[in-house]
Parts: C-alpha cells; structure tokens; sequence
C-alpha cells in the first residue's frame, strides 16, 4: 500500500547502432539470432509516490490562457518523469568510467532509450489483467 523507499524496478534494454546513426531497441531477446551485435544497458526505476505523481503532473500542467483552462504538456510531463524514476545506469564513458544519473545525462540519451524506458516502467507498475484477479 505504501511505497518503500528502497523499492527497485530493473530494466534491461539491448541496443544497436544503425549505419544511419539510429539505434534500435530491443527488451526481449528470445526471438534474435544476432544477439552479439546488441549491447545490454541496465538500468534501475524507482516506484512513484502519490505526491511525487502528483509533483510531476503538476509540473507539466500548462496555462492556455484567461478563460482557456490548463493542459498537460506531454512532453514535459514525460521529461519529469523519467528524471524523477530514474535511479542508476550501468552507463560508462569512453575512458570506461561510470556517467552519472543527472538530468543533463538523461536529456543525451537517445529518444528510443527514453521511450523505452517509460514503456517498461509503465508495464512494471500498471495492473494488467492478469494480476488483476490475485
């Protein structure tokens, strides 16, 4: 009922460079022949607080204007997110040395890994409805 604060969501994600300098992105690699060609990233999202929840929505909720109401800038609301959930990386520079979890950091990578990120985190803490009669 109550989130820990020592909670954990792992992710891995496997990637590969395009010669166009695209990546593609993999979170299943049951099905892929090539598999020395990937590079696995791990990663580690924390679980969200009602008031952190909240904090992120809040945040990302725009004015239109006297009269206009508010809407949710998705964009932002997305940008908040991940830098609130994510919480480590196995990400190294060329010299082999651990990049640090910032939110400078987190605005490099690329869209695919960042998409890819939330799309797991997501299914990680959205009910299906398999759990749903446990």
């Amino acid at each position: 009922m109550f989130i820990e604060s020592s909670g954990e969501i792992a992710v891995e994600i496997y990637y590969k460079k395009a010669k166009n300098g695209t990546i593609h992105i993999k979170t299943d690699m049951t099905d892929v022949a090539d598999k020395e060609l990937w590079t696995k990233a791990s990663f580690a999202l924390k679980p969200l607080t009602w008031k952190q929840h909240n904090d992120i929505q809040r945040g990302a909720t725009v004015n239109r204007g006297p009269g206009m109401g508010s809407d949710l800038d998705w964009v932002l609301y997305k940008e908040r997110k991940l830098v609130t959930v994510l919480k480590s990386w196995d990400a190294k520079d060329a010299d082999g040395k651990p990049i640090p979890v910032t939110q400078e950091n987190i605005f490099r990578l690329s869209p695919q890994i960042a998409e890819a990120l939330l799309n797991e985190f997501d299914k990680a803490t959205v009910l299906g409805e398999e759990e749903r009669g446990n």
